[in-house]
């Protein structure tokens, strides 16, 4: 009976604010939120992703961009606890035991800078993980556009837009098998990682981007994937158009 009264009071609120349930239409970000409506909906229920991605500048990298040998990964996000830079840190240095060829680019700041630069200087890993703090869109875009394959290790992540920014540009992504991410990925376009434990979440990234970093055919196939799924599903314009039909 403690499990149900959530749902009981759930209940008894959409009967006191019964905006749902009196609807014609409504828009739902994900299926989760789509499952979770109460009970007693009329209305239709149209799926709209919140996130999108605006192609003028989210622009496809050029052909053959990883052409020199050697594999360069990058992060992007705000450096804080919750987004796993550490665990990531672990993870590439877990890589460049057997792919020496890699590099890490972490585009992005916060409280933990310091922190992260001493970890990675701890590992020996000063002169193969770039930190180039903070950077505007379109300069984020040119990096990505340099760039082999998008990690993010995110362990709370509701949202995740970069992730379509990446796949716009063309990117393979890895990611973690929670919140946003999970909606946009597939085994298509990317890997996700299940948040399993702290070491074993460090061990499967390791796994995948070893899985990537070996393997230039299957990191233009994702890539080319994932830009074809935002181009399709994601780009701000369509959503636009299709917001528009939808209130029409």
């Amino acid at each position: 009976s403690i499990g149900s009264s959530p749902r009981c009071l759930s209940g008894a609120m959409h009967r006191l604010c019964p905006g749902k349930l009196k609807a014609d239409v409504l828009l739902v970000a994900n299926e989760r939120t789509r499952r979770a409506l109460p009970r007693g909906i009329r209305g239709r229920v149209e799926l709209l992703p919140e996130n999108g991605v605006d192609l003028r500048i989210w622009s496809q990298r050029p052909a053959g961009a990883d052409s020199d040998g050697s594999v360069r990964f990058v992060f992007v996000g705000r450096l804080v606890g919750w987004k796993g830079v550490d665990l990531l840190i672990q993870a590439f240095s877990q890589l460049r035991q057997r792919h020496r060829g890699c590099t890490l680019s972490i585009i992005g700041d916060g409280e933990c800078r310091a922190e992260l630069k001493a970890r990675a200087a701890a590992l020996g890993l000063a002169d193969a993980i770039e930190f180039a703090g903070w950077m505007s869109q379109p300069e984020c875009s040119a990096r990505l556009g340099a760039s082999d394959v998008f990690v993010l290790p995110s362990l709370y992540e509701c949202g995740g837009a970069v992730v379509l920014e990446a796949m716009a540009v063309g990117l393979p992504v890895i990611a973690t098998n929670w919140g946003g991410p999970a909606d946009y990925l597939d085994e298509t376009c990317g890997i996700l990682v299940d948040p399993c434990g702290p070491q074993a979440f460090v061990d499967a990234l390791a796994q995948a981007m070893l899985k990537l970093a070996a393997s230039p055919e299957l990191r233009r196939r994702m890539g080319e994937a994932g830009r074809r799924k935002v181009v399709q599903r994601y780009d701000w314009e369509r959503k636009v158009d299709r917001l528009l039909e939808i209130y029409e």
